[in-house]
């Protein structure tokens, strides 16, 4: 009874994130016009709007609208044009759990996985995030076919092993299906895909398993879960948020997953030691008494943020000539890498200084060790 009274206020606190943060709800960035606009286009077999999804054009549009309201549930009704655009809330925590739940298993398992996205203006923390949980969990993350070449003019590329095209000056939003299809060809067998827009488009037609989010003007994906009898699993929501916004909805993914883990026949762990208990006992104790003595966390924030914004100034300043440092300076994708390869750093380091030190722990409570302290080097923000 305990266990579920847990799981259930991690779904509480996950819909809170998800209605504070507008990841879904009412008068989302896609009206309601717009919406039924994006239907017309993908029966007309409009690329942008099938994401290259064999026969997702061939229904009506009602059709097509009752597989968006079965997933989103908005108005089933084609004459009901005005308004915003409306993703349920419970909707949206239904489905992540769902896909928390299917990403744990895979990953447990040492399944591989393929991570990318077409929307990385928005999105694209949170598939890093996702990328981190899996590799915790023991999947292997694939990073193939880095610099393929993209038609017409674009590279693949992994920015902590998700995948995303460049046009080696900014990370383009796109629909488009090419880059997947050069991952999944060169990879062989691949046991899931996260992913978006075309790139899940193109693991759907591979027919391999696929996780995927979806818009209120991103149809395509609903008919072919509906209809197509595809393998995916669909979390409706608005992705055109602020990126920081999904980095809670990451953390509810992560909660979501590990609280259901006896529930979903995981494999018994082998028995740990009183000595290894108490390691992990003591470290708890040790996490709460650093907390009672750090006082405001808002302190340690500004610190942080502080010494960040520190070290990139200083990186910038002496990595690099004055006339570059400009166009650097005002690049998010340089901001966003210098931090990434900044935490790596430090995720090596607490690795190393842990595990010298518990030596005498098995392997899964050194792990478990290092991902608390990770965990706690770097509180997921609430929103």
């Amino acid at each position: 009874m305990g266990d579920e009274r847990e799981v259930e206020r991690i779904r509480e606190r996950a819909l809170e994130r998800i209605e504070s943060g507008r990841i879904a709800g009412r008068d989302t960035r896609h009206n309601r016009r717009t919406n039924l606009e994006a239907i017309s286009r993908l029966v007309e077999g409009h690329p942008h709007y099938t994401f290259g999804i064999h026969d997702v054009q061939r229904f009506t549009a009602q059709e097509v609208l009752d597989a968006v309201a079965g997933v989103t549930k908005c108005s089933r009704d084609l004459n009901y044009t005005s308004g915003g655009g409306y993703i349920s809330p419970a909707a949206t925590l239904k489905t992540l759990e769902a896909a928390a739940q299917r990403t744990y298993q895979v990953a447990r398992q040492g399944g591989s996985v393929v991570v990318a996205t077409g929307h990385p203006g928005s999105l694209l923390l949170y598939y890093i995030e996702l990328v981190r949980l899996l590799r915790t969990w023991g999947a292997t993350v694939l990073e193939v076919e880095r610099g393929a070449l993209v038609p017409p003019n674009l590279d693949l590329d992994y920015i902590e092993g998700v995948a995303v095209t460049t046009d080696r000056c900014s990370l383009p939003h796109t629909h488009d299906h090419a880059a997947m299809d050069h991952i999944l060809a060169a990879a062989g067998h691949v046991d899931l895909v996260v992913a978006d827009h075309g790139y899940a488009g193109a693991a759907i037609n591979a027919r391999v398993p696929t996780i995927t989010t979806m818009d209120t003007n991103d149809p395509a994906v609903a008919v072919a879960q509906r209809y197509l009898d595809a393998d995916v699993t669909v979390i409706p929501l608005d992705d055109n948020r602020p990126p920081f916004l999904y980095l809670p909805l990451a953390e509810s993914f992560r909660e979501l997953a590990e609280a259901h883990t006896a529930a979903w026949g995981e494999a018994p762990q082998p028995a740990r030691t009183a000595q290894q208990d108490g390691a992990v006992d003591g470290l708890a104790e040790a996490e709460r008494i650093v907390r009672e003595r750090l006082g405001d966390p808002a302190a340690l924030d500004q610190f942080v943020g502080s010494f960040l914004r520190g070290y990139k100034d200083q990186f910038l300043q002496t990595r690099f000539h004055p006339e570059d440092e400009d166009a650097l300076i005002a690049n998010p994708d340089v901001t966003l890498a210098i931090y990434g390869v900044l935490r790596e750093a430090i995720d090596q380091f607490i690795i190393e200084q842990v595990h010298h030190k518990k030596a005498d722990l098995a392997p899964a409570a050194r792990d478990r060790c290092t991902q608390r302290l990770l965990r706690a080097t770097f509180p997921p923000r609430r929103t």
